[in-house]
């Protein structure tokens, strides 16, 4: 298996055009590739940051995701101030690797469960009353 972390910084006024461009790219990776296994895009704390987790079958397939019509149509230039590939591996028993079915179905029953908000206060409690970040 393949995996990258991608950390992603964004040009200054170019958000709402980096996320249809993420939109776009998970919406045709997962219609054409059969290599991928995990592609998820994340805004992060920072301003105009971003990150990439992105798992293919092998790197084989990541290259060909490189390669793809979809991955080449966008001006990545256009919107990028720059970009860091991390390869990561799974940590095994710790959730790293899990298949994208589980993933979806972990999502959908914890979302309703606790969603951010009382996720976050839930967190709150559990660090004895220590400020925990909050966005």
């Amino acid at each position: 298996m393949a995996t990258l972390l991608a950390h992603i910084q964004i040009q200054p006024g170019k958000e709402d055009k980096w996320e249809a461009i993420m939109h776009d790219m998970v919406h045709h990776t997962f219609a054409s590739e059969e290599g991928v296994i995990r592609y998820e895009y994340w805004k992060g704390q920072d301003p105009l940051s971003y990150y990439c987790l992105l798992s293919f079958k092998d790197k084989w397939a990541f290259y060909l995701h490189q390669m793809s019509d979809h991955h080449e149509g966008h001006d990545f230039a256009d919107v990028l101030a720059g970009i860091k590939l991390e390869y990561v591996d799974p940590v095994e028993g710790a959730g790293g690797g899990l298949p994208r079915t589980a993933i979806r179905r972990c999502r959908r029953t914890r979302a309703r469960r606790c969603g951010p908000r009382r996720s976050a206060s839930r967190w709150r409690s559990r660090l004895g009353g220590v400020a925990a970040h909050e966005p």
